[in-house]
């Protein structure tokens, strides 16, 4: 049979399959399920108010005064957003790792939500000023709609859990130098993947979920130290306080960009992701300029009390209860590890050195070098009007009298010691006066009581003791305080004392040094 003859023959079988299949596509496409329209338009959430205006463009800036965007330019519905614990399904140490982080309770804990409260309070008639604040500790509220004076939006899992998966694996752009949140996220992403099959058909083709949260433009921003200076820039103006002049508060970005680490390639990820931080830091001390083996998601930082498992069901408390996906066992035992890998890092951060010792007809000259060793930014860095450092030194003679004190053992408890040297900055209002409850409302200008130290730098401070027979020993110790009293006392209206810790030591023996 000829070719002709062979596609006469076939023709009608083959049209009128072809038509049978267009039916049956149609037929199943109607019989199917529709896909939800993704994203919420800005109309659609009731009572929604934007007080701070238009851009000058003239376009809606629904999250001001955070800078955070969302990247299709529209809200996302917080039922189809994924929570963290869904992620755990196939990612069970990643999400192990992740809950027992400063990430996972960024907008659970008590601390910060009273300290929010308190802001809220100076703000009464734009109390939307809060999402300065929660478009970095709050993502997912921020931009499903939840951070208004009049809550009409329904709160899920995926809303309760600060820094979450999704937060980092649709983030599509950053901007370090701006700061304040700002980050462009595709939460749309993670709603559109709602509409593809789950579970088996996942790992059959897993297209669907690369594309939601490992696009190449988001893998290649969570690699840059980018995605971390967007919330680790903190600067305060007119929009959110009665700042004159744009006050710098959280350098983070900036220390590091300056710095030996930015230059030799070394990210924050590099330290803060690394499986065994404190075992990274090291190498880096000793100039080993390699990359983790291995990343981890529990963003290892300074905050020690937040993993302090010594506190008992008081830590479950101050963290915001349990997240979800999680029980008692998990958490504790998270905790534990976040707790000892939190403590070794801090521990590779700073040294102390005994400098100089002279002599004159007042007494003696201590000079202590005070080293930021493994930090690569600032010591201390971020919100420093809080979380600062102090020297604590201690000279006795030969019977273990104290003839000489700074920064003494009150200051451990949580009381300031004038006298001490500390690295600290202060909040002043408008008329001048020191805020010592983190009033970001109210802070007019900001000053730093001692310059922190940068990386790889040191500062000497110099020390005068009255005049006292040797031998004389010397006994100095660097402390680091998360918070100040005021701010749990006034905000959380609880007398909580927050343990200090040591992060580095210093014992000598005082040789008897002529005039």
């Amino acid at each position: 049979m000829g070719l002709k003859s062979q596609a006469r023959y076939h023709a009608r079988p083959l049209l009128l399959g072809a038509a049978i299949a267009v039916v049956a596509t149609i037929g199943i496409a109607a019989w199917l399920p529709r896909a939800a329209p993704v994203g919420v338009a800005l109309s659609d959430i009731p009572f929604y108010r934007m007080p701070f205006g238009p851009a000058e463009d003239g376009t809606d800036r629904p999250f001001w005064p955070s800078r955070l965007e969302s990247h299709s330019g529209l809200f996302s519905d917080p039922a189809r957003l994924p929570s963290s614990a869904e992620c755990a399904g196939c990612h069970a140490q990643e999400f192990r790792e992740w809950a027992g982080s400063l990430h996972a309770i960024a907008d659970r804990d008590l601390i910060y939500d009273a300290t929010v409260e308190a802001n809220v309070d100076i703000v009464k008639k734009k109390p939307e000023q809060e999402r300065f604040c929660e478009g970095c500790h709050a993502p997912a509220e921020m931009l499903t709609g939840r951070i208004n004076r009049f809550i009409s939006v329904p709160p899920a899992d995926a809303t309760t859990e600060g820094v979450a998966c999704i937060t980092c694996h649709t983030a599509t752009a950053a901007d370090p130098e701006a700061g304040n949140g700002a980050i462009t996220l595709a939460y749309d992403r993670a709603e559109t993947e709602r509409d593809t099959p789950q579970g088996a058909a996942l790992l059959a083709d897993p297209r669907a979920h690369l594309a939601a949260f490992a696009a190449p433009d988001t893998v290649a921003l969570m690699k840059s130290a980018n995605l971390c200076g967007a919330c680790h820039t903190e600067i305060y103006d007119r929009n959110m306080t009665p700042a004159e002049t744009p006050q710098v508060v959280q350098s983070t970005f900036a220390e590091w960009k300056d710095s030996w680490y930015a230059q030799n390639g070394v990210t924050c990820q590099d330290c803060h992701m690394a499986a065994d931080p404190a075992a990274q830091v090291m190498a880096l001390r000793q100039g080993k300029l390699v990359k983790p083996a291995k990343y981890a998601h529990r963003f290892v930082g300074a905050n020690h009390v937040m993993t302090d498992t010594a506190m008992g069901d008081a830590l479950t408390v101050l963290r915001g209860g349990l997240l979800p996906g999680t029980d008692a066992a998990l958490t504790r035992a998270t905790l534990e590890e976040q707790a000892r890998q939190t403590a070794a890092f801090l521990r590779t951060a700073a040294g102390l050195e005994l400098r100089g010792i002279s002599r004159d007809a007042s007494g003696l000259k201590l000079d202590i070098a005070v080293q930021n060793l493994g930090a690569g930014h600032n010591l201390p860095t971020g919100v420093n009007d809080q979380k600062h450092i102090w020297l604590e030194v201690v000279v006795t003679d030969s019977t273990g009298a104290e003839v000489f004190r700074s920064g003494g053992a009150a200051e451990r408890l949580g009381v300031e010691d004038p006298e001490a040297v500390t690295w600290i900055e202060h909040f002043l209002d408008n008329k001048g006066r020191r805020l010592t409850d983190h009033l970001t409302f109210a802070t007019a200008k900001v000053v730093w009581m001692r310059r922190p130290i940068p990386p790889k730098g040191e500062d000497v401070v110099r020390y005068d003791l009255p005049p006292a027979k040797g031998p004389l020993h010397l006994t100095a110790r660097l402390n680091y305080k998360v918070a100040l009293p005021e701010l749990i006392f006034t905000n959380l209206r609880r007398e909580l004392p927050l343990p200090s810790f040591t992060l580095a030591e210093l014992s000598a023996d005082l040789p008897d040094v002529p005039l």
